[in-house]
């Protein structure tokens, strides 16, 4: 079965994919759609709110949220097709030839750049969590009550995707020489950082949402 545009493919067969023996579809692959997941019910609430005449003094913000939303999801889908396609370099650097100095040389800057490709991915899928964490944050309480819940799952699944995101740059990360590399500082605080950011508030969000149904 072909890696090519990973996102194309029905659910059945990516999962399929995602089940076998290829590392790509992996981690990263499979945050990215957890996090298109998570993104997609914050704006299934806001479209199960937009237009409704009941829920008037939040048609802005749904119709914002919808605005933001769409492209939103598909970024996450498009994380997931890119990295397919940088692990498959990184895997096709490994088997670059030992031997003298200058193949050594060449091998080694060739998996270090495919190692940082492969660190950028689940980064942009941090990034994107970040993004998609204010948009559901921007709609708690401003929907369509009968959603709700719908919301708190979206802002399990962005928990979830954030934490998978963070696993896969720490092990590209750990593949680079030397943690006084200037990239290796960089995506570590930016990650960490956006880690934190987008955990707390989705935690928090998701409790404030179970707080409603606790028999």
């Amino acid at each position: 079965m072909s890696q090519d545009n990973l996102s194309e493919k029905d659910l059945r067969s990516f999962i399929s994919l995602l089940a076998g023996s290829t590392a790509a579809p992996g981690g990263v692959g499979g945050a990215a759609l957890i996090g298109a997941t998570g993104t997609a019910l914050g704006v299934m609430t806001a479209s199960l709110t937009a237009g409704k005449a009941k829920y008037a003094e939040f048609e802005s913000g749904a119709q914002e949220a919808l605005k933001q939303g769409l492209p939103l999801t598909a970024a996450f889908l498009d994380a997931l097709d890119r990295d397919a396609k940088v692990w498959n370099r990184y895997t096709e650097a490994l088997k670059l030839p030992h031997g003298d100095k200058i193949q050594e040389d060449i091998r080694k800057d060739t998996l270090g750049q495919a190692a940082r490709d492969c660190s950028r991915v689940p980064l942009d899928v941090l990034r994107l969590c970040k993004e998609a964490a204010d948009l559901l944050l921007s709609l708690e309480g401003r929907i369509n009550p009968g959603c709700t819940s719908d919301l708190g799952v979206g802002a399990a699944a962005l928990s979830a995707a954030a934490r998978s995101s963070w696993i896969n740059i720490l092990i590209n990360l750990k593949a680079l020489s030397g943690r006084d590399d200037p990239f290796v500082i960089s995506a570590y605080a930016e990650g960490k950082r956006l880690l934190e950011y987008v955990t707390s508030r989705c935690d928090t969000l998701y409790e404030h949402v179970l707080a409603l149904y606790e028999l």
